[in-house]
């Protein structure tokens, strides 16, 4: 990890569920002499596509004109064959912990989701990055998901807000010393369609809000629960649950479970919300899970969400306690919690992120 800004990037941890994306920004950052990792089983066992992805990413890195939006670059992608989508292979718990501890080895994260879409092995991997003050930069918004990507999205240490980069766009955050040396590029302040340049030059897409969650681990309030769960899909049965916690004791901090008041996006919003804007609902609810004694997965028939995968892991770096209700579909997941639960002394990855 940089430990100033004005540090330069020298190596990018590469995450997502494409490896064509991911081996694009590979070759895309070695055009610009910095390195970029990933985990060795996103693969291709074709060499001709990857000597094209190859071709490609050095031509854009080294020859090609400026401005060139994702549209234009999946045409090129589509012209030379390249697939939309690629099976994700099945990860091990081993193969997460090592991503994440890769992750906090590199300079900063780029998240290459193209078509927006973030397996769940990525969302889990993001909320422990949160904590631990990675500085992340994605390819696309999640979903278009506005209050998620402000969730992630928080200031990070290139010193302007925007952090969703389209891969042209993000080489020029680290200096593009064919650009702008050879020809001395400049481009006026402003905005061109998506893209918004500042007065510094730096280019990207601005979010519209941050996520300044200022709450750190505080006192734990005795006989509190917190419930994770996907509220679309199991919202009757953490309805249960919390019934059942408070009839033996326990008060249920979060979340604040009454009658749905809207329904916006697939996100839901209860009457005792403190607000409609889920970006306050959402700080809102983790700070109670922070308050909380435990955080109980509310996972019937082992179902966990993207969102509630993101939550886990934020939660686990903030070393709460967290259980299940039944065992999780995704075999990986308590194994690395039980991990990072046993990891006691936090020093043991600052130091990974500073070696």
């Amino acid at each position: 990890m940089r430990k100033i800004p004005t540090d330069n990037y020298i190596n990018f941890a590469l995450i997502g569920n494409n490896v064509y994306d991911i081996l694009f920004m590979k070759y895309l950052f070695l055009s610009q002499n910095v390195s970029a990792s990933y985990c060795d089983k996103f693969r291709i066992d074709d060499k001709e596509k990857e000597d094209r992805l190859r071709n490609i990413a050095y031509y854009f890195g080294t020859k090609a004109p400026v401005l060139i939006d994702d549209k234009g670059l999946r045409k090129i992608f589509d012209k030379n064959g390249i697939p939309r989508t690629f099976d994700l292979p099945n990860l091990s718990s081993k193969d997460i912990i090592n991503q994440i501890d890769n992750c906090l080895k590199s300079d900063a994260v780029y998240v290459c989701n193209a078509n927006g879409n973030l397996d769940k092995y990525t969302m889990f991997i993001l909320g422990y990055l949160m904590v631990m003050g990675q500085e992340i930069f994605f390819w696309d918004d999640i979903d278009k998901s506005e209050w998620l990507m402000s969730c992630i999205s928080k200031k990070n240490m290139n010193g302007y807000k925007e952090v969703v980069q389209f891969p042209l766009e993000m080489i020029r955050t680290f200096a593009y010393p064919y650009l702008f040396e050879k020809h001395k590029l400049k481009m006026p302040s402003g905005k061109y369609r998506e893209i918004i340049v500042n007065e510094e030059n730096n280019i990207g897409v601005e979010r519209n809000t941050e996520f300044n969650l200022q709450v750190k681990n505080q006192a734990e309030v005795q006989a509190t629960i917190s419930l994770l769960g996907s509220l679309k899909k199991q919202l009757l049965f953490m309805k249960e649950t919390a019934a059942q916690l408070e009839n033996n004791g326990y008060k249920v901090l979060a979340p604040r479970l009454s009658n749905v008041k809207m329904n916006t996006s697939g996100y839901i919003i209860f009457e005792n919300d403190v607000s409609e804007n889920p970006i306050v609902i959402e700080s809102d609810f983790i700070e109670k899970c922070l308050k909380s004694e435990c955080v109980l997965i509310c996972n019937k028939d082992g179902y966990i969400g993207n969102t509630v995968m993101f939550e886990i892991g934020f939660l686990l770096a903030k070393n709460k306690k967290i259980q299940f209700i039944q065992k999780p579909t995704e075999n990986w997941l308590m194994e690395v919690i039980n991990y990072f639960s046993e990891l006691k002394d936090k020093n043991i990855l600052m130091k990974s992120r500073n070696s």
